[in-house]
């Protein structure tokens, strides 16, 4: 694979990590980034840096120009609540953004965009298993922004025949990042861990390598106007996942487990309570329902491809605990 590539949200943990992926396979590559001295302490002079934000199309002119494959990465992620404010600042990057970048790369002629969204797309649902064909159920500002965003690209594609795949993964992780497995790390560490119902809900998570490597790969041979979601093979209970967490840090661990509708009803109180002051709350009955909801995904879409995963759960995440044990985070 040898192209000339833009990568939005290039300093993040999956955009740094394409970049460096790109070009040991031979690319060309561009980055989009607001924050160029960040950008330039990341990938010195092995790549080109534009300063350029997706939300003000003014800066955006020219990024695509020379350019066969971009890869939209850059997107604001969080669990907020719906509210006017919130729909309001997750569509002017998530949506707007896309639409912005979208209209630069239609006119420079790209030859394939690859718009990373999300399985959280989808939303919450209470289905066996999950497949590109399942309709989505967004709810949050950060779901309906990720699946407004898949909507515009996919229309886009319809009336015009413009070249993008929809790539949904499910949970990424790995060294770099800390996200929900630091959480569930800390609590393992003081030995005790509380669980809401049995811990037997399901979840997928997909090691950030194959991540990397199934994104060089649907630029190859992922169709046009697809959708493809990418996760693990399996998914793993939240009581696997302590299990391997307490392993890696050598501390044996004692399960508490909470009924779903005693953390519902704390959640809702908290709300309320929170509301009051117009504060987020550490936690939300929504948080409460995700935590309890199966996530089984369906890939052979993906694997048709030739999308295979290579790192094992167990392997990958405690690779992950080290990282955190290495930095002090536990």
């Amino acid at each position: 694979m040898k192209h000339r590539v833009l990568v939005t949200g290039a300093t993040g943990f999956m955009g740094k990590r394409l970049v460096k992926a790109l070009i040991d396979n031979g690319c060309s590559v561009r980055v989009l980034v607001r924050n160029t001295e960040l950008a330039h302490q990341e990938f010195q002079d092995s790549c080109e840096i534009v300063a350029g934000d997706t939300t003000r199309p003014e800066t955006l002119v020219g990024c695509c120009d020379g350019v066969d494959i971009v890869y939209h990465l850059a997107a604001l992620m969080g669990h907020d609540l719906p509210s006017e404010e919130a729909f309001k600042r997750f569509r002017a990057i998530n949506v707007q953004g896309t639409v912005n970048i979208v209209r630069e790369c239609q006119k420079a002629g790209v030859k394939r965009f690859i718009h990373v969204s999300s399985t959280a797309a989808m939303g919450l649902l209470k289905v066996p298993v999950v497949d590109e064909t399942t309709e989505c159920a967004a709810y949050t500002p950060y779901q309906v922004s990720k699946y407004e965003s898949e909507c515009f690209v996919m229309e886009e594609y319809r009336k015009s025949g413009f070249p993008a795949v929809v790539l949904r993964p499910s949970m990424i992780y790995g060294p770099g990042f800390k996200g929900d497995f630091l959480t569930i790390a800390k609590v393992c560490k003081k030995g005790i861990f509380p669980t809401i119902g049995r811990g037997d809900n399901l979840s997928p998570a997909l090691y950030i390598t194959d991540l990397i490597h199934a994104l060089i790969l649907f630029a190859e041979k992922g169709e046009v106007g697809q959708i493809y979601l990418l996760s693990s093979e399996q998914s793993y209970t939240l009581r696997e996942t302590a299990m391997i967490i307490s392993e890696s840090l050598n501390k044996k661990l004692t399960f508490i487990y909470v009924p779903v509708w005693a953390a519902e009803f704390g959640a809702w109180l908290l709300e309320k309570t929170y509301g009051i002051s117009k504060k987020h709350p550490p936690v939300t009955k929504r948080n409460i329902q995700s935590m309890v909801t199966d996530r089984l995904f369906d890939i052979n879409k993906a694997k048709e491809v030739g999308f295979v995963q290579q790192v094992s759960f167990r392997e990958g995440l405690s690779k992950t605990i080290n990282y955190f044990k290495e930095q002090g985070y536990v």
